[in-house]
């Protein structure tokens, strides 16, 4: 078992390291600006574009075009297809490392193509809406249409849902650990998840889901060289 784990883990840990590398230069520098002002409680621009409800919300994030905020928001989704690459790959590391206890219990290969599928469904729609920001970016507020903003908050409604449901899943490999760390990894998975679908309904919280499901992705890389050897003992 050890022989095929190893090399799973390892990958495991550096795509979760890259994937926090990444999450770090999207929350660096190029910065928005003074100007640039999230509505509804909002703390992070690009979830606010993403959540858009009008052309005034398009105004308060990124201004008219063209404005300095609109090429800070371009390099971020340039940024964030690097970010897609990273966690979609870690996702399926660990689905492959959690199919290996199949053996041990019958629900744990179902389980791992679930989390694997949510993964790169939640994937999908981040490239769409990161593809949908860059489009917005190049045009004007008086040609940006209710249509486009409309198609971008329900593509982002989508990721959201499946990046919380993929994280939520996966919890389902560690809540049954022996140990009270790999236990509590899986209740972090689960309040990643379930903080995640609350921000569906109030956008703020969303924020909070980036931070819980990046604490977990590193968590989680971490714990599976354990859980892995657990379930073999």
């Amino acid at each position: 078992m050890k022989v095929f784990t190893r090399p799973l883990e390892r990958g495991a840990l550096a795509l979760a390291a890259l994937s926090l590398a990444l999450i770090g230069v999207l929350a660096g520098r190029p910065s928005f600006t003074n100007a640039s002002h999230p509505p509804r409680g909002i703390s992070d621009a690009s979830v606010a574009l993403q959540m858009a409800r009008d052309v005034d919300d398009v105004d308060a994030i990124l201004g008219d075009a063209p404005s300095p905020d609109r090429e800070v928001m371009r390099v971020k989704q340039y940024v964030n297809f690097g970010f897609i690459v990273c966690y979609a790959g870690l996702y399926l590391v660990m689905s492959a490392a959690a199919r290996r206890r199949a053996a041990c219990t019958s629900w744990s290969g179902p389980l791992a193509i679930a989390v694997a599928l949510a993964a790169l469904a939640a994937a999908s729609f981040d490239a769409m809406d990161s593809l949908a920001i860059l489009r917005l970016v190049d045009v004007d507020l008086s040609h940006t249409t209710q249509a486009m903003l409309d198609s971008l908050r329900h593509e982002s409604l989508a990721k959201w849902a499946l990046a919380s449901l993929a994280i939520a899943l996966l919890s389902g490999f560690f809540l049954g650990g022996k140990r009270w760390s790999i236990r509590a990894v899986g209740l972090l998975n689960l309040t990643a998840g379930a903080v995640g679908w609350w921000g569906l309904f109030d956008n703020a919280f969303l924020v909070w889901a980036v931070a819980l499901m990046a604490a977990g992705l590193m968590l989680n890389a971490v714990a599976l060289r354990f859980l892995t050897y657990e379930s073999s003992a």
